[in-house]
């Protein structure tokens, strides 16, 4: 085993778990402020890093764990645990979170609200707006229990298509609507069975739109993708005095490493761990 890396084997995948330089990695979104305060404030309370993030091992762009690389920058970390992976491995996928509107007003008053932000609304059948919305000929789509209606507006690239979902969803906040976020089956089941008002059908972003973005220092808004990866390393649990160290990147890295290889590692199925329902295999260290 590399002394500069903690590896895993799995048979859809390799994980290589190690610490990296903060100021290496590239985010793909947007963090928000409420969240990052509420994390910088527990991990400063736990005096440890629980998880690594999730990043690709050739750009270092953060699939996920957005918020952690910027709670480590405001705790003044130089470096942060990642699990390392190639984000070109098919099994990777990236989907993608339709936005849920909870509000018992009517469908005509909300799609009123999105016209009067300059958005065309025009009504269509279900498969047309998924057609629409896929092909990226429509900036998004509203689908209630019995209607539909593709939106359009000027938005040409991923990047502005979410930017204007964003303006949507302000506009909407704004009016008292409560905006949430599920799977597109998910959304759709809410829909159907008429536990929620209407949902807005999203673009799926690529993993080239990904890294494109992330290089360039651009970021998409909150809840543009949701990457699903086959297994997923927790609980590494490193001191943050280990974080702040003046050592080099690869002594760090064999403190680490020995640091892994004294836990118990567990496999466990996908299921629910503190309170969050994780989709992938599990690598717990005890």
């Amino acid at each position: 085993m590399s002394t500069e890396a903690f590896s895993i084997i799995h048979p859809n995948m390799r994980l290589e778990i190690r610490l990296e330089k903060v100021e290496k990695l590239h985010i793909h979104e947007e963090v928000i402020p409420d969240i990052l305060r509420k994390l910088t404030e527990d991990i400063r309370a736990d005096g440890y890093f629980k998880h690594p993030i999730i990043v690709d091992s050739k750009t270092l762009v953060v699939l996920d764990g957005i918020h952690r690389v910027a709670a480590a920058e405001n705790l003044g970390c130089r470096f942060i645990p990642v699990c390392l992976v190639e984000y070109d491995n098919p099994h990777i996928k990236v989907g993608c979170w339709c936005r849920v509107v909870n509000h018992s007003s009517n469908l005509e008053k909300l799609v009123r609200s999105v016209r009067e932000l300059g958005f065309t609304v025009e009504e269509c059948r279900r498969e047309t707006a998924h057609k629409l919305v896929n092909e990226r000929k429509a900036t998004t789509a509203i689908m209630s229990r019995s209607r539909c209606f593709a939106v359009y507006g000027p938005q040409k690239n991923i990047r502005e298509i979410y930017d204007a979902i964003k303006q949507i969803e302000l506009r909407l906040r704004s009016e008292g609507y409560s905006i949430g976020y599920d799977t597109e089956s998910d959304a759709q089941d809410k829909v159907s069975s008429g536990k929620t008002l209407s949902m807005f059908i999203t673009p799926k972003v690529s993993k080239k739109d990904v890294i494109t973005a992330a290089l360039r220092g651009e970021v998409f808004t909150h809840k543009t993708t949701r990457h699903v990866i086959p297994v997923r390393p927790l609980f590494v649990n490193v001191p943050l005095e280990w974080l702040h160290d003046t050592l080099s990147l690869k002594k760090a890295n064999e403190n680490f490493v020995e640091h892994l290889s004294k836990k118990q590692i567990t496999r466990l199925p996908p299921g629910q761990i503190l309170d969050r329902r994780y989709e992938e295999e599990l690598y717990v260290f005890k």
